[in-house]
């Protein structure tokens, strides 16, 4: 047995559909032509029950949604600006983000494809470069 599910996008029309939607509309308007006079009143009773519990809704509450969605947009807003603010201390860590985007750049460029062939060479200098700057800040100190 094969599943067609796949063939159309969901929610589309498929050609047995149609023909379907006009059996089901036939065989209901049928059932409800046979009710006896009880059914048919306790239905309609329950229908305008149903509708009369709708109208009634209090509308003192109809503020609460628009309120609490309010308050939530403005906490974001305020969780969002506070965390704007950078600490003295921070910004060192966002310089060094800055200069590994820039590295990144200059290595992800079309013209620099040479440098990636010797990529081991460049992580050597840059341990020793480390090294060197480690060296050179302990001297002092010691």
């Amino acid at each position: 047995m094969t599943d067609h599910q796949g063939d159309s996008p969901p929610g589309a029309a498929r050609p047995g559909d149609d023909h379907f939607s006009s059996t089901a509309g036939r065989m209901l308007r049928g059932s409800a032509d046979e009710l006896d006079a009880a059914a048919a009143a306790r239905l309609n009773r329950g229908r305008q029950a149903a509708l009369d519990q709708l109208r009634d809704r209090r509308p003192g509450r109809a503020w609460v949604m628009p309120a609490l969605s309010a308050a939530a947009v403005g906490a974001l807003a305020v969780a969002l600006w506070v965390s704007q603010d950078v600490a003295p201390g921070e910004t060192e860590p966002l310089a060094m983000a800055a200069e590994s985007a820039a590295d990144m750049d200059l290595l992800l460029a079309a013209d620099s494809l040479e440098m990636l062939e010797d990529l081991e060479f460049y992580a050597w200098l840059d341990a020793e470069l480390s090294a060197d700057e480690l060296r050179a800040e302990l001297e002092p100190a010691g």
